[in-house]
Order: C-alpha cells, then sequence, then structure tokens
C-alpha cells in the first residue's frame, strides 16, 4: 500500500502532467493507492487562494472528481494514534536538526501508521521517518 504525497497528487492536476508519474502510476494497482485527509486540506487550501477564474474552477473541478471517484474509501485520517506519531516524528527531525513541516508530519505519521509506503517527490523531507520511500518523478518505464 502507498500514500500519495501532496507534490504527487497535484502534479495530477497539472497539464501536462510528468510522464514519469504517469508511467510509474500506470504500474500501480490503483486499489493499493491512498490519499491523505492532508493532502485534501494542502490542496483545497491552495485552491482557494488562487485567482478566481476558469483555472482556479477547472482545478477545484479535477481535483473533486480525483478525491471522490478515483479515491472513494481510500482517505485516511489524522487521528489521536496519527497525533502521538507526529509528536514522535516531528521530535525526532527536530533533535536531527532537520525540521519537518506540520503538513509533512502528519502525512508521515499517517503513513506509518498504517505501514504504508510514500510516494513524494521530496524523498530527502522524509528521511530518518521509518517510512519506505518512493519518487515516482525518478521512475523509468521498463
Amino acid at each position: 500500500m502507498i500514500v500519495l504525497d501532496t507534490n504527487i497528487v497535484s502534479e495530477f492536476m497539472t497539464s501536462p502532467p510528468s510522464s514519469a508519474v504517469l508511467n510509474w502510476l500506470n504500474e500501480q494497482n490503483t486499489s493499493s493507492l491512498y490519499l491523505t485527509s492532508i493532502t485534501i486540506a494542502e490542496i483545497t487550501y491552495g485552491l482557494h487562494v488562487m485567482p478566481m477564474g476558469k483555472r482556479q474552477k477547472l482545478l477545484d473541478e479535477r481535483f473533486k472528481l480525483f478525491v471522490n471517484y478515483a479515491f472513494q474509501q481510500r482517505i485516511l485520517s489524522f487521528d489521536d494514534n496519527a497525533a502521538a506519531l507526529y509528536g514522535e516524528i516531528l521530535a525526532a527531525k527536530r533533535k536531527q536538526g532537520q525540521p519537518m513541516s506540520c503538513f509533512d508530519g502528519q502525512i508521515a505519521a499517517i503513513a506509518r501508521l498504517h505501514g504504508f509506503a510514500l510516494a513524494t517527490r521530496n524523498v530527502k523531507d522524509f528521511i530518518d521517518c521509518q517510512l519506505t520511500l518512493i519518487n515516482p518523478f525518478d521512475f523509468s518505464h521498463h
């Protein structure tokens, strides 16, 4: 099972998306891919701070379809267990001199809690979080 980081989800909304990411996605079993409630919050925030207009409306509609149809029943929430793990992860990263953003810490905690890998472009941000990390941007079709 694999959690998609926000930067992977937002890549699907770009035009055109990275061919490496699309090739990677095509190699995956769709039912093994998950989103977090944190990614939904991050992208919703980004859409709401964009200037209103056709592009914003198109991206908002595309994202809602993506979440509601592609990931129905595969959205992981930030609960009390993830919250406790989040505190541990952020403290450990800080002690290592590698402070982590709140959103990244929450996503890392959710993925680790469930024992899932994390697909992200920002692999370096998640090092030492006890996660299996995948960078779809580095994927080459075999």
